[in-house]
C-alpha cells in the first residue's frame, strides 16, 4: 500500500465533500436515497469514465470501504436488544442460510444451461450473486431501527443479523468452487458443513474478545476515550479474519455480535453509538464511492439481456426463500414483502468479488465479472429506493 501525498489526500478530502454533495442533491430533489448520487459519483470519476482518482487513493480503499462498513455493522449490533434475540434467532439463521442457497444453485443452474457454462462455473457465479448487500441493507435497517419502524416484531434487528450471516454462506461456497475449479481437495459437502461451524466458531470467538474488553470498557470513564477503545477492538476484529486468513471466523456478523453485547452488557452504550454514528456519516461517503468506484457499466455490453433474465430468475427464487425463512413467524404479507424487499440489495460481495474469476484464470471470467456488475448496477439502486419508499406502507410504527 502506498503512502498518500500531500495532492492524493486532498483529492480525498474532495472526494469526502462531493460525495456529501451529490448524495444530499439526489435526496432533496429526487427523495431518493442518498447513496445513490454517491455510487454515480464515484462510478464517473472513477477508472471507468474519467479515470480522475490517484491510484493511492484506490489502493487504500478496500481499507476504508472495511472501516466504514464495520461501522454500520457495529451499530447494528447496537440496535438490537437481548429481548429481540428470542424473536428474530430462528428467522435470521434461516435468512442467513436458505434465500442465498437457493439464489446461488439457481443461478448455477441457469449458467449451464443459457452460458454453457459447467456446474463449477455456474457454482462460481452462482456465489458471487447470491449475497445480500451489507452496505446497503444495514445503513436502512439502522435507520428504521431509528424512526422506530417495525420495532414491535424487531424486523429490522432480524434482517440485520440474517445478512451479516449471509455472506458467510455466499463467500464460503464461491470460494469453494473456485477452489474444486482449481483442481483443490477441497470438497463442496464438507464447506457446507463447516458453515454452520463458522457462525458458532464467529459467536465463541466474539464473546471471548467481549469479555477481554469488558473490564477495561467499564474503567474508562471518559466517553471518548471508551469510543476509541472500543473503535480500535472492532478493527482488530477485522484484522483477525484479514491478516490471519480464519476460514471459519467473520468478522462482519463478529463485529455486530459484539456491538450487541456491548449494547447490553456495558453501561452508556448510547453515547458509544452517538459517537459511531458520527465516524458513519462520514465514512458512508466513501464506502458508497468507492463501491461506484469498482462498478464498470461498459463490461455489461452483449450480457445484458442475458444477465437481466438470469437475475430476475434468481431474484424470485430468492423471495421464496425469505418466505421460507419466514414461515412460521408471526409477521403478516405487508411484513414479509417488505422482508423480501430488503434482501434484493447487492453490491459489497459483487464489486470486490467481480473480477476474481479473471484473475484466477476461470474459462467464462469476463462473463462472470460482467454480469456481477450488472446486479450491482440493477439492484443496489433498485433495493434502496424500495426499502425506502415502502417501508412506511409496509411496517408498523412504534
Amino acid at each position: 500500500m502506498s503512502l498518500l501525498d500531500f495532492r492524493s489526500i486532498i483529492f480525498f478530502v474532495i472526494i469526502g465533500v462531493f460525495s456529501s454533495f451529490f448524495g444530499n442533491i439526489v435526496e432533496k430533489y429526487t427523495k431518493l436515497p442518498s447513496l445513490i448520487g454517491i455510487i454515480f459519483l464515484g462510478m464517473i470519476i472513477g477508472p471507468s469514465f474519467f479515470n480522475m482518482v490517484p491510484k493511492e487513493i484506490l489502493d487504500i480503499s478496500p481499507i476504508i470501504k472495511d472501516i466504514a462498513l464495520i461501522c454500520v455493522l457495529f451499530i447494528g449490533g447496537l440496535g438490537i436488544s437481548k429481548s429481540q434475540i428470542k424473536s428474530i434467532g430462528k428467522p435470521a439463521v434461516l435468512l442467513s442460510i436458505i434465500p442465498a442457497t437457493l439464489e446461488g444453485f439457481t443461478i448455477c443452474f441457469l449458467s449451464m444451461i443459457l452460458l454453457d457454462f459447467t456446474f463449477v462455473q455456474g457454482g462460481i457465479l452462482g456465489f458471487i450473486i447470491a449475497a445480500v448487500s451489507p452496505a446497503v441493507l444495514v445503513p436502512s435497517m439502522v435507520e428504521l431501527i431509528d424512526k422506530k419502524f417495525g420495532q414491535k416484531k424487531a424486523i429490522p434487528q432480524m434482517l440485520l443479523v440474517g445478512a451479516s450471516a449471509d455472506d458467510t454462506v455466499s463467500i464460503t461456497l464461491f470460494t469453494t468452487f473456485l477452489s474444486l475449479y482449481k483442481n483443490n481437495s477441497n470438497s463442496i459437502f464438507l464447506e457446507i458443513a463447516l458453515i454452520p461451524l463458522t457462525i458458532i466458531f464467529t459467536l465463541v470467538i466474539s464473546f471471548i474478545i467481549f469479555k477481554l474488553s469488558q473490564k477495561t470498557i467499564l474503567k474508562i470513564k471518559n466517553n471518548i476515550l471508551k469510543f476509541l477503545f472500543i473503535f480500535c477492538v472492532i478493527i482488530f476484529i477485522r484484522v483477525i479474519e484479514k491478516n490471519i486468513q480464519l476460514e471459519i471466523f467473520n468478522s462482519l456478523l463478529s463485529v455486530m455480535i459484539y456491538g450487541y453485547l456491548i449494547k447490553n452488557y456495558t453501561k452508556n452504550s448510547d453515547i458509544v453509538k452517538e459517537n459511531m454514528n458520527i465516524f458513519w456519516s462520514v465514512g458512508k461517503l466513501y464506502l458508497f464511492s468507492f463501491v461506484g468506484m469498482a462498478i464498470n457499466p461498459k463490461l455489461i455490453g452483449e450480457y445484458f439481456v442475458l444477465g437481466f433474465l438470469l437475475l430476475i430468475i434468481s431474484l424470485s427464487i430468492r423471495s421464496f426463500g425469505v418466505l421460507m425463512s419466514l414461515k412460521g413467524t408471526n409477521l403478516n404479507k405487508k411484513e414479509k414483502l417488505f422482508c423480501i424487499i430488503a434482501y434484493l440489495p447487492k453490491a459489497t460481495v459483487q464489486s470486490a468479488k467481480a473480477s476474481v474469476p479473471i484473475q484466477n484464470g476461470v474459462l467464462g471470467g469476463e462473463i462472470m465479472q460482467a454480469i456481477a456488475i450488472f446486479s450491482v448496477l440493477l439492484t443496489a439502486p433498485l433495493g434502496s429506493i424500495l426499502i425506502k419508499l415502502t417501508a412506511p406502507k409496509l411496517l408498523e410504527k412504534d
